[in-house]
């Protein structure tokens, strides 16, 4: 989306990740779809898994929180086949990453900036565990199964911006869909990394321009 000043791109982080695991062959066509999206944010496509995103959060700070997020599923029930179902298992899978004993806590949301890109993260949720340590989760919902590698695309990010999301929390991604928990490893080469992304951000902005 451009967000209000000539030039400027604004995406989701989750969106982000989606580009990061596309590859080359695929990555023009996924900028612009997100781009017809982006620039028409009342389509159907934008707002597909909001109701999960929103009841994962309820669901850390509920005293039931398989029940919450039976009620999210069944708000889709009927309606939508494909949302039903992946509701389902992703539901699945994020209770059995949801550390026994986490309470829900505030998780900000904060925005990474790159030249003209913009990557919001939104729908975190901040978990204290049972030993007094915090993590900060976001949660991946989509058909494809994260790496490593990718996860750390996010991960990197969050790790930047923790001051500002939830001081001294590690940051964590879920495959809510497969079941698997990401963290950056301390033996992960940051600088690297970093460039990488960077150049991740001027690839995403240069497509950007060039989709119709």
């Amino acid at each position: 989306m451009v967000d209000g000043k000539p030039g400027i791109v604004n995406i989701g982080g989750l969106q982000w990740l989606d580009y990061a695991q596309a590859g080359p062959r695929k990555a023009m066509s996924l900028v612009r779809e997100q781009k017809r999206q982006y620039l028409t944010p009342q389509g159907p496509a934008w707002v597909s898994y909001w109701p999960l995103l929103s009841g994962f959060r309820r669901a850390v700070s509920s005293p039931e929180p398989a029940a919450e997020l039976e009620r999210v599923i069944a708000g889709v029930a009927g309606k939508d086949d494909w949302r039903e179902a992946v509701y389902r298992q992703c539901v699945q899978g994020f209770l059995q990453l949801l550390p026994r004993g986490a309470t829900g806590v505030p998780a900000a949301r904060v925005t990474w900036a790159e030249s003209d890109l913009r990557v919001t993260l939104r729908h975190l949720i901040g978990l204290r565990l049972r030993n007094d340590e915090y993590v900060v989760v976001a949660p991946y919902c989509k058909e494809p199964p994260l790496t490593q590698e990718t996860a750390e695309v996010l991960l990197h990010l969050m790790e930047g911006l923790i001051d500002s999301i939830l001081p001294g929390a590690t940051p964590v991604v879920f495959d809510t869909r497969h079941g698997r928990r990401f963290r950056l490893h301390r033996r992960t080469n940051r600088n690297q990394l970093d460039a990488y992304i960077r150049g991740l951000a001027a690839g995403y902005l240069r497509q950007w321009s060039l989709a119709a």
